[in-house]
Parts: structure tokens; C-alpha cells; sequence
């Protein structure tokens, strides 16, 4: 049966939002959280949930805020964005992580949703070492992070994997790509324009990453699984296999051409098992988003 109660941890920050938002439609819902979210997702007035304050380092808060609860998201921690020192990603993502695992055992709750990261795969830190063995990427790609907040997901993840095995409890973590609220999209559009960018070019929707969440909460998943959360296109104006050799700096991997005549700006990451075990789908396209919000797309010329 799907869950009624459902902490949310971090659930005032910005991807959190949209995550409380979504799931107070249907599950009674605790914001676990420094302080409480003063405006909801995209600026709408705050969603109807219980808050509770909970610092994710101290266990007995997270004992506390997890009691009575069927089921936990857990959000809260360190991102990337915020340039933090490395022995930060790694204290407080992962015991964080930990803290949230170990209470939700204790307190008996069904499952746990941990927001993971691609950037546990560590194809996101575009080390000339390490690029895309084959496209488009997918749970079955070989990890290979050496940055400490892509290591901190990555360790996330194997924690999860070991609570499932070792208890009745099942435990999901979403990897979205780099997540573009309505907020955030002129920002977003200006870093991604750049022609000077070495970069993948992914991304997810806030909203559609919300729904994924759902969808992990609400999914018959047992056990560990681990998904890519991925927009089907890419933030880049061109299709994938044009964009991708001179971008990346080396020839296009083994890849399935049907996938990117079918969609020729395909994304470099699948979310083909998220479609088929959790039931989701994004919805999202990137062109579409800047035409509604009236960015322009730059000069079609490649700059490199």
C-alpha cells in the first residue's frame, strides 16, 4: 500500500518545495527542516504540511521527526551549488544520509527515497579521463566519481543499498540531472549558452522531478534501486550526436541510432528504467521552455 505519512526532509529548500507541494496532494505530509519554507514552489504560498525542525546531524531529531511516519524523502544536504569545502559534502551528506537511514529503521517506516545525484556516476566533473562509456547512460554505467560531493551520492547510494539488504524496509534513490525551476530557467539558459562550455547538457524540470518522487514513494520497487531522473532532450539547441563530438572533446560513444533519429536532441542520460519500474514520465522540452519565458535561442553557429 502507498505510504500516508511522509516526512520530507530539507523540504524547505528550493527542489523541496516543489517536493512538498506535490506530495500534500495525496500523503499527510512533515516538513523536517531548519526553518520552515516561507513561500512555496514557484512563489505560490507555502504547501499544507506539518514542520518540524530537524537538524539531519543530530540523530534524536531525526528519530523524532520520523516518528509515526510510513515513509521518508530524504533531501536535505549540501549541494553542489553551493561550492561547499570537500570534508562538508562528506560529514554532512553522508551522515546525514546515515541518520536518516538508521531512524527510519528504527521507527519501522516502509521505505526511504534518498535524492541521489548523476553526479554519482562522476560524468558530470568532465574529467578527460572519465567520459560516457556508451549512450545514452544508464544504471547499468560503471561509477567513477573522485570529487567529494559526487563521492558523498555515490556512498550515499551503497548506504541505502546496504539498509535495504539488512532490513524489512525498501530504500530508492533518485539521481536527477541538474534540476531548472521557473525560477531559475534565465539563470540556467545564461550558464548553458556559454560557447566556450564543456558540459553534458542535462537536465530535469522541477516540477517533473517532484513527480518522481511521487512516483518512488508510490512504485512497488522492493528491495534497493537506484534511477536517473532525466529530461528526454537536452538543454543544447542542437541534436545530440552534433553537439556531443566537439563538446566533449572526443568521438561520439557506441550508441543506438533509433534513439536519436526517434529524438535527435535526445538526452546523454536514460530514464528508461524510471519509465518502466517507477511508471514516470518527464514532460518537459527545453526549447519549449525558453520560447514561453521569451529567452531566445543564441547564434545556431557553433562557437567551437
Amino acid at each position: 500500500m502507498p505510504p500516508k505519512k511522509v516526512v520530507v526532509t530539507g523540504g524547505s529548500g528550493r527542489v523541496g518545495r516543489y517536493v512538498l507541494e506535490n506530495l500534500a496532494e495525496i500523503f499527510q505530509v512533515r516538513n523536517a527542516d531548519l526553518a520552515p519554507a516561507l513561500t512555496g514552489a514557484g512563489g505560490r504560498p507555502p504547501a499544507e504540511a506539518e514542520f518540524v525542525k530537524t537538524d539531519v546531524l543530530d540523530l534524536d531529531d531525526v528519530r523524532a521527526a520520523l516518528a509515526g511516519a510510513d515513509a521518508v524523502v530524504h533531501l536535505a544536504a549540501i549541494d553542489f551549488d553551493w561550492k561547499a569545502p570537500a570534508e562538508d559534502y562528506i560529514r554532512v551528506n553522508t551522515l546525514g544520509t546515515w541518520n536518516v537511514l538508521q531512524a527510519a529503521e528504527e521507527n519501522g517506516l516502509d521505505r526511504a527515497v534518498l535524492c541521489s545525484s548523476v553526479s554519482a556516476c562522476g560524468l558530470s566533473e568532465m574529467r578527460p579521463d572519465w567520459a560516457p562509456q556508451y549512450l545514452q547512460v544508464d544504471e547499468e554505467h560503471e561509477l567513477r566519481p573522485v570529487q567529494a560531493y559526487s563521492l558523498s551520492k555515490q556512498i550515499m547510494e551503497t548506504m541505502g543499498q546496504a539498509v535495504a539488504r539488512g532490513s524489512h524496509m525498501s530504500v530508492v534513490a533518485l539521481r536527477p540531472l541538474a534540476v531548472v525551476l521557473p525560477e531559475t530557467l534565465a539563470e540556467f539558459t545564461g550558464f548553458v549558452d556559454d560557447p566556450e562550455l564543456r558540459w553534458l547538457y542535462y537536465y530535469i524540470e522541477a516540477s517533473d522531478l517532484a513527480r518522481a518522487f511521487r512516483a518512488a514513494l508510490e512504485s512497488e520497487v522492493d528491495g534497493f534501486d537506484a534511477f536517473f531522473i532525466s529530461a528526454d532532450d537536452t538543454c543544447h539547441p542542437e541534436p545530440t550526436l552534433a553537439w556531443y563530438p566537439r563538446v566533449a572533446g572526443e568521438e561520439t560513444p557506441p550508441h543506438d541510432p533509433a534513439v536519436f533519429t526517434a529524438n535527435p536532441r535526445a538526452s546523454v542520460f536514460s530514464s528508461a528504467r524510471a519509465k518502466e519500474r517507477l511508471g514516470w514520465s518527464p514532460t518537459s522540452n527545453f526549447l519549449e521552455m525558453r520560447a514561453a519565458a521569451g529567452l531566445p535561442l543564441p547564434d545556431p553557429t557553433p562557437a567551437n
